[in-house]
């Protein structure tokens, strides 16, 4: 459903349809949003880089249409914005790192069960605290997979777009990531017991 909504307003950019702009940035600015947030780890900035984002979509390469989907397309241009604006604060984003909000993170973290008790409940968010923090603390290659596949919900496709990378390529970025996320908060879990 979604890919048929975004191969029509793919082809309305393509023709020229400027009006495609409201609807793109309507559906995908909340997404957008959570994405830099966690990149940069500053919602103003964030902010900015969105609305670059939905610029670039008024003129898309000068002229040319994007290639590849249209959400992994909106995902490689608010990663590369995000990017330069990480290169340009650096090291003050990983200190704004420490200091962020957990609200950047909260809609990643699944729900708690209502019936939960309160120790079960405490665990649950130490555990969200804990995988947090090892995603922070990635290196930004490793931390980006992360965070298009498993936070924002992108498909192995939608994030290879959005990096600029093969598929087989994406693959294995993600399982090394996986690997890394394994074995640190399994390290975190056999210290704290």
């Amino acid at each position: 459903m979604s890919e048929d909504r975004d191969s029509i307003w793919m082809k309305r950019l393509a023709d020229g349809d400027h009006e495609v702009i409201a609807e793109i940035r309507d559906h995908y600015t909340p997404e957008l949003l959570l994405f830099c947030q966690r990149m940069v780890y500053n919602e103003a900035l964030a902010e900015d880089i969105v609305q670059d984002v939905m610029i670039k979509c008024l003129n898309p390469g000068g002229g040319g249409v994007p290639s590849g989907s249209l959400r992994g397309w909106l995902y490689r241009v608010a990663r590369n914005r995000s990017i330069d604006c990480i290169r340009k604060m650096k090291p003050e984003v990983r200190l704004s790192a420490a200091q962020s909000s957990s609200n950047v993170w909260a809609n990643a973290v699944v729900p708690l069960d209502p019936t939960t008790t309160p120790a079960g409940k405490a665990l649950k968010e130490d555990r969200a605290r804990r995988v947090q923090e090892v995603v922070d603390a990635m290196d930004d290659d490793l931390r980006e997979v992360v965070i298009l596949y498993f936070f924002q919900g992108l498909s192995r496709m939608e994030v290879a777009d959005a990096i600029g990378l093969t598929l087989s390529g994406t693959k294995a970025r993600i399982a090394k990531a996986t690997r890394h996320l394994r074995t640190k908060l399994n390290s975190l879990d056999d210290s704290s017991a």
